[in-house]
């Protein structure tokens, strides 16, 4: 019996079913809960709802810049980000993804 598989390539981890990996955004479609899982709902509910930066490590200092606390250090000893209320928007803008073009809900003969 003959039966095909995808390969990844090099570097890539394999993506499991029901998962998706587009454009740095994942999706886990496979993660679920039941009817009577009240605990479970709740987890993903707050996992869903979070938001992109914990407001604890976010702060102004004096001069009104922003500062960012990292979650760990990097390796070279940094555990802060400081940077202009301009910079911060920017940076969190970037972490929006683009808005894809919309499908066209009407049908042709309802256009006019």
């Amino acid at each position: 019996m003959l039966s095909l598989q995808t390969i990844s390539r090099r570097g890539e981890p394999a993506t499991p079913a029901l998962c998706a990996n587009v454009h740095g955004l994942s999706l886990h479609a496979a993660v679920r809960c039941g009817a009577g899982q009240r605990k479970e709902l709740e987890r993903l509910c707050r996992y869903v709802t979070r938001p992109a930066i914990a407001n604890e490590r976010l702060k102004r200092n004096r001069a009104g810049q922003v500062v960012l606390q990292l979650k760990s250090a990097y390796h070279d000893g940094t555990t802060h980000i400081v940077m202009s209320p301009l910079e911060f928007m920017q940076r969190l803008a970037a972490l929006v993804p683009r808005p894809r073009p919309a499908s066209d809900p009407l049908p042709r003969r309802a256009r006019a």
